[in-house]
């Protein structure tokens, strides 16, 4: 039957207002409930034959029986164009005066005959059904139950292994660390994974009850409609996660392909610079050795930047604008709270590529005397000769003299100097020679230059004299000088020569020299003269 009649038939069954048309005769057709006979129709209406009304009515009973009504209300209703049959308020076939004669009963006779055929039929059909969807649920709501149960007991012998497993396991856990640090106890590990235990068996229990509940309420009219909006709610954003990763499948790949180009990349630089910080391969003038590695170091954190440049855009929500509000706050908080750890980062890019030290040296930066044993972007660790580490920031570094005693010192051009002052009583050549001496005793000292003796000072008590020597010992810089020193007082002491500066005066009246006695051979302390003066004086 077309679209056209259809809608025509339906304005003449429930339009008041429109004209019942000629009827037309044709070949008897009859109404029929799941296969049984009710009436037969002689007539159609309009243009439509009994044939194709007769196929709407079935039609609309078949929507009837398919609704599974609870209870079946039949009914007639005149109307302008016959009397109308109606089940549960729904118009299903108009009765009119042609059907009548046809019957040779009034039309409103017929209409109630054929009311009450309808609802026996459909009686008859929705009882045989109920007993058999009744059955059906039952069946259905005890097979649910078993498994229900099955999946339960399951799960709770699984989670018992695991737990046992788990258990017998406890004593090979190890803790987290992360370059020496623990992160993580063997205790807090073992706690963490019970808790994850449970967490995914109470969630698998939650899913199987909740899916036999939805399954057995889903079956009756009463609760069916409960029934599918809790299965809306629990499902919904689920199906809508996957629809969501399907959708997402290309940009994924764009990703994938991304990472695995950047991560070839990566290891190829860390291959690269990794040679020439052996020096197995050479990249002058380009970049010298020692700084291959923080060279390395920038060139993959650019291009871990680029890739995330390109990644970006292709993660879910970052254009939405609660994404662009979160940079914005990241980016200021970055900005107001990173400005030392910034300036340190430039600093050290610009104290690494100035190459003033390498580790191992024996350096001066700021206050600190010491070896580098660390060089990053943000600070230099020094070990000091009293086996202190100092961390000094780049910034504080590059702000002030840097002195590097290794640089000469590694061609034994390093000098060394000290200055003693001696009066002027003491003549200049034997301090001189003293000093030498002194010198050429020190251990670490080279031979080649030779030591020489400066004086730098000619002060109103005393004469300075500057030892200068040699080395390539620069990491043995406080042994040397405490030596050096020690060599001097030897040497003086020996030669007779009293160290009595800065500011040394004595007035001596039997007194001893402070030189130390084992340096005196036939030494007597000397006496005033005014003692004999006086005598003579008195004669």
């Amino acid at each position: 039957m077309s679209r056209p009649s259809q809608i025509v038939l339906v304005l003449l069954l429930n339009v008041a207002s429109v004209p019942l048309r000629a009827q037309t005769k044709g070949p008897e057709a009859e109404i029929r409930v799941n296969g049984e006979a009710l009436f037969t129709l002689q007539y159609g209406v309009g243009s439509i034959t009994p044939a194709e009304r007769a196929q709407v009515v079935n039609s609309r009973l078949r929507a009837v029986i398919d609704s599974q009504p609870v209870t079946v209300n039949t009914r007639v209703e005149q109307t302008d164009i016959g009397w109308l049959v109606l089940v549960n308020d729904q118009p299903i076939i108009s009765v009119t005066d042609q059907d009548a004669a046809a019957n040779r009963v009034s039309t409103e006779v017929l209409a109630a005959r054929w009311a009450g055929a309808i609802e026996r039929g459909l009686r008859q059909v929705l009882g045989t059904r109920s007993r058999r969807t009744l059955s059906r649920r039952i069946a259905v709501t005890a097979l649910v139950a078993l498994f229900a149960l099955g999946a339960l007991w399951g799960l709770r012998l699984g989670w018992r292994r695991l737990n046992q497993l788990l258990g017998g396991r406890r004593g090979r856990l190890r803790p987290i660390k992360f370059r020496g640090l623990e992160v993580v106890s063997a205790g807090r590990l073992h706690s963490g994974l019970q808790a994850v235990l449970w967490f995914l068996a109470g969630l698998a229990y939650l899913i199987v009850v909740t899916n036999a509940l939805l399954l057995v309420f889903g079956q009756f009219p009463s609760t069916q409609a409960y029934a599918r909006q809790v299965f809306y709610w629990i499902w919904k954003p689920l199906l809508d996660i996957l629809r969501g990763i399907v959708h997402y499948l290309p940009n994924l790949f764009y990703i994938l392909v991304i990472i695995v180009v950047t991560r070839v990349v990566l290891r190829a630089l860390t291959f690269i610079f990794n040679q020439a910080d052996r020096g197995t391969i050479s990249l002058e003038p380009w970049v010298h050795r020692d700084v291959a590695r923080p060279t390395s170091q920038i060139l993959k954190a650019i291009i871990v930047v680029l890739a995330l440049f390109f990644v970006a855009p292709l993660i879910p929500g970052t254009g939405s604008t609660a994404a662009k509000g979160i940079s914005v706050i990241l980016g200021l908080m970055v900005s107001f709270g990173s400005t030392s750890t910034v300036g340190n980062l430039i600093a050290g890019i610009v104290l690494t590529y100035m190459r003033p030290f390498q580790l191992g040296d024996r350096v001066k930066l700021a206050d600190t005397v010491g070896d580098v044993i660390e060089k990053t972007f943000l600070y230099t660790k020094v070990l000091t000769i009293k086996n202190e580490e100092v961390m000094v920031p780049s910034l504080q570094a590059i702000g002030g003299a840097l002195v590097n005693y290794s640089a000469r010192g590694r061609e034994g051009h390093l000098i060394l100097h000290t200055t003693v002052t001696i009066g002027y009583d003491a003549p200049w050549r034997k301090v001189h020679e003293l000093l030498l001496r002194a010198a050429d005793r020190t251990a670490g000292v080279v031979k080649d230059p030779k030591p020489f003796v400066f004086q730098t000072a000619l002060q109103d008590f005393y004469v300075a004299y500057q030892l200068n020597v040699y080395t390539d010992r620069p990491r043995e810089m406080a042994r040397i000088y405490a030596e050096l020193h020690q060599n001097i007082q030897d040497s003086f002491n020996e030669g007779g020569i009293e160290i009595c500066s800065p500011h040394f005066a004595q007035l001596r009246d039997g007194n001893s020299t402070t030189i130390p006695a084992e340096y005196l051979k036939d030494y007597e302390p000397p006496r005033f003269t005014v003692e004999a003066k006086i005598a003579e004086a008195v004669r």
